[in-house]
């Protein structure tokens, strides 16, 4: 089978990126032709400085556009030029801004991986302009009716899909589950005392940098970050011990507890975390807050906390029998969490393709 994957970017470095690598080398493990689609290095950089240039704001104002050029646009002209001289039997649009490129065309299998909801990304990010949301919901809800399946990572996020477009009919019989794996981990999390807490990953606005500051301030012992930039910031109420960017996970290990952190709105509520797989991989049970649904399908390894409750959370889940019952735990929910185990569904799919159609 020929198999074209779309990214935004092949080499980013989040554990999104790495979910994206993953899926091709399962593929290629299976006897797949599979190739990695782009748009040319500098494609974002350069469009970001056409859209807002005074050229570009006469032509919506000359047309009577409500927005500037949208970026899925851009993106689909260059994507569905690769699309159609490959030959592709199956393509899988890794995100709604790439799998745009499939809304009208056919004679594929053309297959979603959805990581979130990107118009309520918008709608919850700092001062939305509510027009520029209203065009990507536009097109969100174009790319859902089209494909012909739809991965999403955890089944709360199916449900959140099936709220969020109520007009898109059979959304339900698309919607496969592959849940967000993780590498096998070289070694596990070992009791010590004191313990230490990692947070690991981005820090964007819906991972709610303040409530980091807050816990990292209220904490009864240390949290590192680790990430591909500085999260520090003057508004921050306690500055955070930030450790920089490793390449591979294998630090996680050196640590007690994986730290998450998620705002309030609805999307983070109903959204997985990579996060989890990775803590759990290394054996480090989850501190996650109480809101975050995800983090009540382990109960026996995550444990919620509250911005009042963290500290004492912290304190009773660090006695080493609570700990080593957590770890333990969490090293056999890691079972079901590698690459080859949670990304089978899409071997399914392509497959066997026409007999799920």
């Amino acid at each position: 089978m020929r198999i074209a994957i779309l990214e935004v970017d092949p080499a980013e470095r989040s554990a999104t990126g790495v979910r994206g690598r993953a899926m091709a080398e399962y593929l290629r493990g299976r006897g797949h032709d599979v190739a990695v689609l782009h748009p040319p290095a500098g494609f974002l950089e350069r469009f970001s400085r056409t859209r807002f240039s005074f050229k570009a704001r006469a032509l919506r104002r000359l047309s009577g556009r409500k927005t500037l050029p949208h970026l899925w646009d851009a993106m689909s002209e260059v994507l569905r030029k690769q699309i159609r001289r490959g030959g592709f039997d199956v393509v899988i649009g890794r995100g709604q801004n790439v799998a745009y490129s499939l809304v009208g065309m056919g004679g594929l299998v053309r297959i979603l991986d959805l990581p979130n909801v990107e118009f309520l990304e918008n709608y919850y990010s700092s001062n939305p302009n509510l027009v520029e949301v209203d065009e990507t919901f536009l097109k969100e809800q174009d790319v859902l009716r089209e494909v012909d399946h739809i991965l999403v990572p955890h089944p709360l996020l199916a449900r959140l899909i099936s709220e969020a477009f109520p007009h898109v009919g059979g959304l339900e019989r698309k919607v496969v589950n592959v849940r967000i794996g993780a590498e096998p981990a070289s070694r596990q999390a070992q009791f010590a005392w004191p313990p230490r807490i990692v947070y690991a990953g981005s820090y964007y606005y819906f991972q709610d940098p303040y409530l980091l500051s807050l816990l990292s301030g209220s904490s009864p012992f240390p949290i590192d970050c680790y990430g591909s930039r500085d999260p520090n910031r003057g508004f921050l109420p306690t500055r955070l011990q930030y450790k920089g960017y490793l390449p591979t996970a294998d630090f996680l290990a050196d640590y007690q507890f994986g730290l998450i952190t998620v705002s309030q709105d609805r999307l983070r509520r109903y959204s997985p975390t990579t996060k989890m797989s990775y803590y759990l991989m290394h054996g480090l049970p989850v501190l996650f807050p109480e809101w975050m649904r995800e983090g009540y399908d382990h109960p026996e390894c995550a444990v919620p906390y509250t911005e009042e409750s963290f500290a004492s959370v912290v304190r009773e889940s660090s006695e080493r029998p609570t700990w080593e019952r957590l770890a333990a735990a969490a090293r056999e929910a890691a079972r079901a969490l590698a690459w080859e185990d949670t990304l089978a569904p899409i071997a399914r799919l392509v497959e066997a393709p026409r007999s799920l159609d």
